[in-house]
C-alpha cells in the first residue's frame, strides 16, 4: 500500500512540473502582449494618432479614421531611427472593401475573425502615405494586401462618405 502511495505522489508530481513549464510558457506570453501593449501607449503613439490628415478639404485624426472604420481596434508602436511605425489592428466591419463582393457568409465570418493589419510610417511626426500598407485575413486566407497612397486614400473617402456625413 505504501509504493501505491508513493507511485501515486510521483505521477501527480510530474504531472504539476509539466504543467509548471506551460504556466510558464503562457505566463511569458502574457509579459510578452503586456510590453508590446505598453509600447504602443507611449506619449510618442499617442501624438502619432493625433496626426491630423487633411483631405478633400476635411480635417481629421489618424486615430479617428481607424476608430470608426474598423471594430476592436489596437495599436502597436515601434521607432527604427528617425522613423516611426504606427501598426493598427482591427476586425471587419461594413461597409469596408465592398468592392470585393464578399458573400454573406464571408460577411458573417470577416466580422467575428476578419483580421486587419494596417502599418503606417511616419517621417518627422508626418505621415508618410506612400508607405502605407494594408492586409487582410479571414482564416489565414489573404483577401488584401495593399501598399501605397491610393489604399489611405480608400479610406479616408470611405470614412468621409460612411462617418462624417451622419
Amino acid at each position: 500500500m505504501r509504493k501505491y502511495h508513493l507511485f501515486i505522489a510521483v505521477v501527480c508530481s510530474i504531472f504539476l512540473l509539466s504543467g509548471c513549464s506551460s504556466i510558464k510558457d503562457a505566463i511569458s506570453g502574457i509579459q510578452t502582449q503586456a510590453e508590446k501593449a505598453k509600447s504602443g501607449l507611449t506619449i510618442d503613439a499617442f501624438s502619432l494618432r493625433e496626426s491630423e490628415i487633411e483631405y478633400k478639404g476635411a480635417t481629421f485624426t489618424v486615430e479617428e479614421l481607424f476608430k470608426t472604420i474598423l471594430r476592436d481596434v489596437q495599436w502597436e508602436y515601434e521607432k527604427n531611427q528617425d522613423e516611426h511605425l504606427l501598426m493598427v489592428k482591427g476586425t471587419w466591419q461594413e461597409p469596408l472593401f465592398d468592392d470585393l463582393q464578399l458573400t454573406d457568409k464571408q460577411k458573417e465570418e470577416l466580422s467575428t475573425t476578419g483580421k486587419i493589419l494596417i502599418q503606417l510610417i511616419f517621417e518627422n511626426d508626418r505621415l508618410i502615405p506612400d508607405q502605407t500598407a494594408v492586409t487582410m485575413k479571414l482564416k489565414e486566407k489573404t483577401l488584401v494586401d495593399e501598399k501605397g497612397e491610393e489604399i489611405l486614400h480608400y479610406f479616408c473617402d470611405l470614412y468621409l462618405k460612411e462617418y462624417k456625413q451622419q
